[in-house]
Protein backbone atom coordinates (compact mmCIF):
# COMPACT_ATOMS: atom_id res chain seq x y z
CA UNK A 1 0.00 0.00 0.00
CA UNK A 2 1.31 3.43 -0.87
CA UNK A 3 1.14 5.89 2.03
CA UNK A 4 -1.23 8.84 1.75
CA UNK A 5 -0.76 11.93 3.94
CA UNK A 6 -3.18 11.97 6.85
CA UNK A 7 -4.31 8.37 6.34
CA UNK A 8 -3.27 5.43 8.51
CA UNK A 9 -3.19 2.20 6.51
CA UNK A 10 -3.17 -1.37 7.70
CA UNK A 11 -2.37 -3.86 4.92
CA UNK A 12 -4.18 -7.16 5.37
CA UNK A 13 -3.12 -9.25 2.40
CA UNK A 14 -1.54 -9.24 -1.03
CA UNK A 15 -3.71 -10.27 -3.97
CA UNK A 16 -1.87 -11.85 -6.89
CA UNK A 17 -2.85 -10.84 -10.42
CA UNK A 18 -4.70 -13.28 -12.68
CA UNK A 19 -5.56 -13.39 -16.35
CA UNK A 20 -9.20 -14.40 -16.76
CA UNK A 21 -9.86 -16.07 -20.10
CA UNK A 22 -12.50 -18.08 -21.92
CA UNK A 23 -11.51 -21.79 -22.12
CA UNK A 24 -11.13 -21.54 -25.91
CA UNK A 25 -8.64 -18.66 -25.67
CA UNK A 26 -5.16 -19.73 -26.84
CA UNK A 27 -3.76 -18.71 -23.42
CA UNK A 28 -6.24 -20.89 -21.49
CA UNK A 29 -3.93 -23.91 -21.35
CA UNK A 30 -1.02 -21.99 -19.80
CA UNK A 31 -0.03 -22.70 -16.21
CA UNK A 32 1.20 -19.09 -15.81
CA UNK A 33 1.23 -15.93 -17.89
CA UNK A 34 4.69 -14.52 -18.59
CA UNK A 35 5.58 -10.84 -19.09
CA UNK A 36 6.21 -11.36 -22.80
CA UNK A 37 2.61 -12.60 -23.16
CA UNK A 38 1.22 -9.36 -21.72
CA UNK A 39 2.76 -6.96 -24.21
CA UNK A 40 0.55 -7.98 -27.10
CA UNK A 41 -2.86 -8.89 -25.69
CA UNK A 42 -5.94 -6.73 -25.36
CA UNK A 43 -7.53 -6.98 -21.94
CA UNK A 44 -10.11 -5.63 -19.51
CA UNK A 45 -8.90 -3.91 -16.33
CA UNK A 46 -10.38 -2.03 -13.40
CA UNK A 47 -11.40 1.62 -14.03
CA UNK A 48 -8.66 4.06 -15.03
CA UNK A 49 -8.98 6.08 -11.81
CA UNK A 50 -8.85 3.06 -9.48
CA UNK A 51 -5.92 2.19 -7.24
CA UNK A 52 -5.84 -1.37 -8.58
CA UNK A 53 -5.49 -0.11 -12.16
CA UNK A 54 -2.70 2.27 -11.12
CA UNK A 55 -0.84 -0.58 -9.36
CA UNK A 56 -1.29 -2.84 -12.40
CA UNK A 57 0.09 -0.21 -14.76
CA UNK A 58 3.03 0.49 -12.41
CA UNK A 59 3.83 -3.23 -12.28
CA UNK A 60 3.65 -3.54 -16.08
CA UNK A 61 5.91 -0.49 -16.48
CA UNK A 62 8.40 -2.00 -13.99
CA UNK A 63 8.62 -5.02 -16.31
CA UNK A 64 9.05 -2.77 -19.37
CA UNK A 65 5.64 -3.72 -20.77
CA UNK A 66 3.50 -1.18 -22.61
CA UNK A 67 0.33 -2.98 -23.66
CA UNK A 68 -2.45 -1.31 -25.57
CA UNK A 69 -4.83 0.68 -23.39
CA UNK A 70 -7.25 -1.73 -21.73
CA UNK A 71 -11.00 -1.43 -21.60
CA UNK A 72 -12.05 -0.20 -18.15
CA UNK A 73 -14.79 -2.10 -16.34
CA UNK A 74 -16.42 -0.83 -13.15
CA UNK A 75 -16.49 -4.10 -11.23
CA UNK A 76 -14.93 -7.55 -10.93
CA UNK A 77 -18.12 -9.46 -11.80
CA UNK A 78 -18.63 -7.60 -15.10
CA UNK A 79 -15.04 -8.28 -16.11
CA UNK A 80 -15.50 -11.98 -15.28
CA UNK A 81 -18.71 -12.14 -17.29
CA UNK A 82 -17.16 -10.47 -20.35
CA UNK A 83 -14.15 -12.81 -20.19
CA UNK A 84 -16.52 -15.79 -19.82
CA UNK A 85 -18.38 -14.65 -22.94
CA UNK A 86 -15.08 -14.68 -24.79
CA UNK A 87 -15.02 -10.97 -25.64
CA UNK A 88 -11.53 -10.28 -24.27
CA UNK A 89 -9.41 -11.51 -21.33
CA UNK A 90 -9.32 -9.58 -18.06
CA UNK A 91 -6.38 -8.85 -15.74
CA UNK A 92 -7.73 -8.73 -12.20
CA UNK A 93 -6.51 -9.23 -8.65
CA UNK A 94 -7.44 -12.65 -7.31
CA UNK A 95 -9.96 -12.38 -4.52
CA UNK A 96 -9.16 -14.29 -1.32
CA UNK A 97 -12.19 -16.57 -1.65
CA UNK A 98 -13.20 -18.38 -4.85
CA UNK A 99 -15.83 -16.38 -6.69
CA UNK A 100 -16.33 -18.49 -9.78
CA UNK A 101 -19.37 -20.70 -9.91
CA UNK A 102 -18.68 -24.41 -10.47
CA UNK A 103 -20.16 -24.19 -13.97
CA UNK A 104 -18.18 -21.06 -14.91
CA UNK A 105 -16.63 -21.03 -18.35
CA UNK A 106 -13.47 -19.15 -17.43
CA UNK A 107 -9.92 -19.98 -16.50
CA UNK A 108 -7.91 -17.97 -13.96
CA UNK A 109 -4.23 -18.04 -14.84
CA UNK A 110 -1.65 -16.56 -12.43
CA UNK A 111 0.65 -13.75 -13.57
CA UNK A 112 3.44 -14.24 -11.00
CA UNK A 113 5.78 -11.52 -12.32
CA UNK A 114 3.30 -8.74 -11.53
CA UNK A 115 3.60 -7.20 -8.06
CA UNK A 116 0.65 -8.36 -5.94
CA UNK A 117 -1.95 -5.77 -5.00
CA UNK A 118 -1.80 -4.93 -1.27
CA UNK A 119 -5.26 -4.45 0.23
CA UNK A 120 -6.47 -3.66 3.71
CA UNK A 121 -7.98 -1.00 5.91
CA UNK A 122 -7.49 2.77 6.01
CA UNK A 123 -8.62 5.40 8.48
CA UNK A 124 -7.73 8.99 9.30
CA UNK A 125 -6.92 7.84 12.82
CA UNK A 126 -7.22 4.31 14.14
CA UNK A 127 -7.33 5.67 17.70
CA UNK A 128 -10.42 7.74 16.82
CA UNK A 129 -12.39 4.68 15.69
CA UNK A 130 -14.82 3.01 18.03
CA UNK A 131 -13.78 -0.26 19.65
CA UNK A 132 -16.41 -2.02 17.54
CA UNK A 133 -14.90 -0.70 14.31
CA UNK A 134 -11.38 -1.78 15.23
CA UNK A 135 -12.64 -5.15 16.45
CA UNK A 136 -14.46 -5.62 13.14
CA UNK A 137 -11.30 -4.74 11.15
CA UNK A 138 -9.22 -7.11 13.28
CA UNK A 139 -11.78 -9.92 12.92
CA UNK A 140 -11.89 -9.60 9.13
CA UNK A 141 -8.09 -9.50 8.92
CA UNK A 142 -7.80 -12.59 11.14
CA UNK A 143 -10.34 -14.48 9.03
CA UNK A 144 -8.25 -13.83 5.91
CA UNK A 145 -4.93 -14.84 7.47
CA UNK A 146 -3.40 -17.98 5.95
Amino acid sequence: MIPFPGIEQRPVLDLPWMLVVHPEDPLAERAVILPEDLGHISYIAQPENSTSRLRLEESLARLGISPTAPAGIADWDTALLLAELGTVPAILPALPRPTLLPDSHTRLIPIPDLTPLAVGWAARSWQALSPYATEFADTVAASLAP
